[in-house]
């Protein structure tokens, strides 16, 4: 089940370079700021940190991770710089769920070239209280 979602992340990734947060962010949006400027300076092993698996199995989670990093390094990478890097980014709408939980970062990319795309994140918000984007349905 982990595999599957973590699949369907990926073609998320290679499609319009997924949206992660750090931790310790007050709402899913300033979370999603933080991961931004992350992908931009090309720190995708924080980027990849960043993603909640749901803590089931500590190894496949890590796994999970490095297969994230190799896939930024390998394909986002040179997607990024095809496209003139991130210029700017800003978020355009949030949601969170009536129990406080969950939520959804609706995110607006530019990029510099002047090409632009949409993102919506699905964030969860962990036992220790940091909003985070979910790798677990």
């Amino acid at each position: 089940m982990l595999m599957k979602h973590f699949f369907t992340m990926m073609a998320a990734v290679a499609a319009l370079f997924f949206v992660a947060c750090g931790g310790g962010s007050s709402t899913p949006s300033d979370a999603v700021i933080k991961v931004y400027d992350q992908l931009a300076k090309g720190n995708y092993e924080a980027v990849a940190d960043a993603f909640y698996f749901g803590n089931e199995n500590p190894e496949q989670e890590a796994q999970a991770r490095a297969m994230l990093v190799s896939m930024f390094n390998e394909k986002g990478a040179k997607q990024m710089e095809s496209k003139g890097g991130i210029k700017s980014y800003e978020v355009i709408n949030e949601t969170i769920a009536e129990d406080g939980k969950t939520a959804k970062v609706e995110v607006k990319i530019i990029y510099g070239n002047g090409t632009e795309d949409t993102n919506k994140v699905d964030m969860v918000l962990d036992e220790k209280g940091n909003w985070r984007p979910s790798m677990k349905k």
